[in-house]
């Protein structure tokens, strides 16, 4: 199993079937086929730290959906309400394209 640590982030995946955008360091997006929004990955700062055997992936990068969320616009980016991560805590928008941290 390869290790998704920081310095390989869900871009550099490799079989990752789809186009991975960074909106930060820690915060990337892309589509699944059959989703019709985008599925973000997080590097989770809560996991840091965490030995490897106790957690369910390699590395601290978490996937999530945004079903819930209304797609306001692909191109440029932009979804309703925030996004907000309760394992860690990190809380923003997404708009034109751009993460605004709350």
């Amino acid at each position: 199993m390869m290790s998704h640590d920081r310095g390989t982030p869900p871009s550099n995946w490799p079989g990752l079937e789809m186009t991975v955008t960074r909106l930060t360091d820690d915060i990337y997006f892309g589509w699944l086929a059959q989703e019709s929004n985008p599925t973000f990955w997080h590097w989770c700062r809560s996991l840091e730290g965490v030995p490897e055997d106790r957690k369910v992936h390699d590395g601290c990068w978490v996937a999530a959906g945004t079903g819930a969320h209304t797609l306001v616009s692909r191109e440029p980016l932009h979804l309703e309400p925030s996004l907000l991560w309760s394992c860690c805590g990190l809380h923003g928008w997404v708009r034109n394209g751009e993460w605004i941290h709350v």
